[in-house]
């Protein structure tokens, strides 16, 4: 019998912040933390972390991934791609590609693993999402990631809202989006110099995943626990 509390899952843990999230998590030996990454290789070796294969862009491997997976309390959806592109001149492809991964991956992730989370205890659903995807926020908005990288993240807003919604009629999910924060990370430097250490937003999300209750489903946070403007 397993001496595990509490299970939970990263999609997108190669690097980064899914990476952090996954080695934070890890360190109370209570806690079981899955990570799921790309290629073949694990960057943990710690016993309570266990990895799996998944590239989010990919039906079939996220199908695969989900396979006989135990019961989840909290599922963080972290993978996306981004640069700062402009709509009126990216090429269809790119936005496809966009759209592939940062939207539709992210449903087809919590679709997957959504048996695992009704078998949980706490059945949290939190996607990584960003201010770039805050509509108010985004209006006349000169700097940071814009473009077809916000349009997809205010879409994972809204796929936090209806995931709300309709898993509202079986009772117990919470679902949220949160911003990271401006983080140093591959994908961060690529827009501007600069950022937090990703041990900072890592335990701003943490926190803020601690202190969920179902009333607080459907509210767009930031690391620091802010409520954020949709």
């Amino acid at each position: 019998m397993s001496t595990y509390t509490q299970t939970t899952l990263v999609a997108g843990a190669s690097r980064g912040i899914g990476k952090g999230l996954v080695e934070h998590l890890a360190k109370d030996p209570s806690h079981f933390v899955i990570g799921t990454v790309r290629g073949s290789s694990s960057p943990f070796d710690a016993a309570n972390i266990k990895t799996i294969q998944l590239d989010q862009g990919v039906a079939e491997s996220v199908t695969a991934a989900a396979k006989d997976i135990e019961p989840i309390d909290t599922l963080i959806v972290n993978g996306a791609i981004g640069l700062d592109e402009k709509l009126l001149t990216v090429s269809e492809e790119r936005l496809q590609e966009y759209l592939n991964i940062n939207v539709v991956g992210v449903l087809r992730i919590v679709r997957a693993f959504l048996p695992g989370l009704r078998a949980g205890k706490l059945k949290q659903i939190v996607l990584i999402s960003s201010t770039s995807g805050s509509i108010t926020r985004q209006v006349n908005a000169k700097s940071g990631f814009t473009g077809p990288y916000a349009v997809t993240k205010a879409a994972v807003n809204m796929i936090a809202v209806q995931l709300h919604n309709e898993l509202s009629e079986s009772g117990g999910f919470t679902v949220i989006p949160v911003h990271p924060g401006w983080v140093s990370t591959d994908m961060g430097n690529s827009s501007r110099a600069g950022g937090m250490p990703v041990s900072d937003s890592v335990e701003g999300i943490i926190k803020v995943i601690n202190g969920l209750t179902i009333d607080k489903s459907a509210t767009f946070y930031e690391y620091s626990g802010e409520e954020l403007p949709w």
